[in-house]
């Protein structure tokens, strides 16, 4: 008796998710899964790591203008919120596949150390955002918000 591949039985699962995915946003016009619903948009995926120095996060926020960005940090939350608008099309479309949200978003990202607003530096480029935080060795209180060079 052969034993099945999970390669191929994963393969299967994930077709089945992405073909139940797109059913219900066709059917309910929704880019959004109805059996995921967020009531505040979609959420950005996001990495983080620190170093001696500074924790390090970088945002996947691709077709967003940096104008439409906001970012805060109070305590040892950061907080980005956004928008990404979804582009006008004239000619009716008949979508195969749906992934790209639009819509606002909001991320709200617990910090594993106290930083420091002195020295932060956020950039926006290739669809990246990277915030770089220096870290401090006490705690902090502040509420600052954070400007996109």
């Amino acid at each position: 008796m052969a034993i099945p591949d999970a390669s191929m039985e994963f393969s299967k699962f994930d077709d089945l998710n992405d073909e139940l995915d797109f059913l219900f946003s066709s059917y309910f016009k929704n880019r959004r899964s109805v059996l995921m619903p967020s009531e505040k948009g979609w959420k950005p995926n996001t990495d983080m790591y620190e170093t001696d120095t500074e924790l390090v996060l970088t945002v996947d926020i691709a077709g967003i203008s940096s104008s439409e960005i906001k970012i805060h940090l109070q305590r040892n939350i950061l907080i980005l919120r956004g928008i990404r608008r979804e582009p006008i099309h004239e000619a009716k479309r008949k979508y195969h596949k749906m992934e790209i949200d639009f819509g606002p978003f909001e991320r709200r990202i617990e910090l594993p150390c106290s930083v420091g607003a002195d020295g932060v530096i956020a950039g926006y480029s290739l669809g990246f955002l990277e915030i770089r935080l220096p870290k401090l060795e006490k705690e902090n209180q502040q509420h600052i918000e954070i400007k996109i060079l």
